[in-house]
């Protein structure tokens, strides 16, 4: 599979942007980076230093919030990957398209106690998918050039699993 520059060029800046958070369910609060205080409009220093979870919440649409919230609750209780695509509202009234990946992990005891995440901006251009797959198969070619047989047969499962045709031909 062949993949334009300019292609590339999105998807580097697409992931680029991708914001990071960790989320302490014991103390309510959402410790994130730059990129996420960005995408939601708020300050990066307290989002660094953490804020409730609450004031993410409050920036997401209100139309998309009923769908967001039961997709969060279902993570924490049965501890499978979240993935959801919604519309941020900023302080300012601007709004971002954003997919959302997330966990939540559990302590010794087996309570729910993190959850962890990113949140990409969607853009007009490739989707955080396409650069999902676009990264696991340039893995593939550098696994194989190394010779690494059983990286190359997980990474073959990963791309399947994008639902994409794999050709030998087309792997490199």
């Amino acid at each position: 599979m062949r993949v334009s520059d300019d292609t590339v060029r999105e998807l580097n800046e697409a992931a680029c942007d991708a914001g990071v958070f960790t989320w302490d369910l014991s103390t309510d609060t959402v410790y994130a980076d730059k990129a996420l205080a960005e995408l939601f409009g708020l300050d990066a220093r307290e989002t660094e230093r953490g804020l409730p979870i609450v004031r993410f919440l409050d920036r997401i649409d209100p139309a998309d919030k009923p769908m967001i919230a039961k997709a969060i609750h279902e993570a924490i209780v049965t501890g499978e990957a979240y993935q959801q695509d919604y519309t941020v509202v900023r302080h300012d009234g601007s709004t971002a398209a954003v997919a959302a990946f997330g966990r939540c992990f559990r302590n010794a005891a087996g309570t729910p106690s993190h959850y962890a995440g990113i949140v990409y901006p969607k853009t007009s251009g490739p989707s955080v998918q396409d650069a999902i797959f676009w990264h696991c198969l340039q893995a593939y070619n550098l696994a194989k050039d190394a010779g690494q047989m059983e990286m190359v047969e997980l990474l073959q499962q990963a791309l399947r699993r994008c639902g994409r045709a794999i050709e030998s031909a087309a792997l490199h």
